[in-house]
């Protein structure tokens, strides 16, 4: 699933460097990642302030201004092409959720907290992909709001722009437009821990509290935790973390080693986070001689 969304990166890149190319001289105000009903990803759309209603007797020709955030009715999107990357990270997360996921969509989910961490997934393929289009590739998109579309998800909207915008007029009014009573601009869900992040979290513990300290060694585990097959569906923040672990011993992380302590109350933080949720108790190290797996 990471090479995946790498290749989710690579596209939006590459579709929304073409549309700016065609369309920056009609002022482009607002790009979204567009999602169809079957929550999977559709296609990358932009609008621009020139679309928009200007002259009475073409309104045919324009978007009205109640239509200015109706994603749906935007008029440039990237060509289904299927020889786009676009349509290759499409059909590629079609198969991947098929053959992982028989039992649902784990992207999108309303009611899972996977739901939410996956799509912060995309938000952060999505802020990366703006980086490099400003720094990479010159372009001036610091007027542009970009956002991803659910379907019926406004909150997902809204969660989307916050995380990939300073604060504007435009950011401000794409709020109010999608959640002008229960939504304001400043307020974010809460996210409570999964089982799979919970019990990735004492797993880390665990390996921690081993001694004596070593962290080559824990930084061997914690690459491997990386490996396993639900590593992709859990909390961003906690994948963060081991990431972080795990290049221990590669020189990374300004070239120091992440202390016990310190590891210890990064994983306390996340339980801080989530009031609701008891603190797990303290590491069995018998439990982790069982799990702990043996590297070539």
């Amino acid at each position: 699933m990471l090479e995946h969304i790498q290749l989710l990166q690579d596209a939006l890149i590459e579709e929304f460097y073409s549309l700016y190319d065609q369309y920056n001289e009609d002022h482009i105000y607002a790009c979204a990642l567009v999602f169809n009903e079957y929550l999977l990803v559709d296609y990358l759309a932009i609008s621009t302030t020139r679309s928009l209603f200007a002259e009475h007797e073409e309104t045919v020709q324009y978007l009205s201004e109640q239509d200015k955030w109706a994603v749906k009715k935007w008029r440039y999107r990237s060509p289904p092409s299927t020889e786009s990357r676009f349509a290759q990270f499409k059909s590629l997360l079609a198969d991947y959720l098929k053959t992982t996921h028989i039992f649902g969509n784990p992207v999108l989910e309303q009611e899972q907290a996977n739901g939410q961490n996956n799509l912060d997934l995309f938000i952060t393929a999505f802020k990366q992909a703006q980086q490099a289009l400003a720094h990479s590739y010159g372009l001036d998109i610091n007027n542009i709001v970009f956002f991803i579309s659910i379907p019926n998800r406004p909150q997902a909207v809204v969660h989307s722009a916050q995380s990939l915008n300073v604060d504007s007029l435009l950011l401000a009014e794409l709020i109010q437009h999608h959640a002008p009573q229960n939504l304001p601009a400043k307020t974010r869900t809460k996210q409570k821990l999964s089982q799979a992040d919970k019990d990735l979290l004492v797993d880390v513990a665990q390996m921690v509290e081993v001694e004596p300290y070593d962290y080559l060694q824990v930084a061997q585990e914690a690459y491997l935790l990386t490996l396993e097959s639900t590593f992709i569906d859990t909390n961003p923040y906690i994948q963060k973390l081991i990431q972080t672990i795990a290049a221990m011993d590669s020189g990374l992380n300004d070239g120091c080693a992440l202390e016990k302590q310190e590891i210890l109350d990064r994983i306390e933080q996340f339980y801080h986070a989530n009031h609701s949720l008891p603190l797990p108790p303290p590491p069995s190290l018998s439990r982790y001689t069982v799990k702990k797996k043996v590297s070539s």
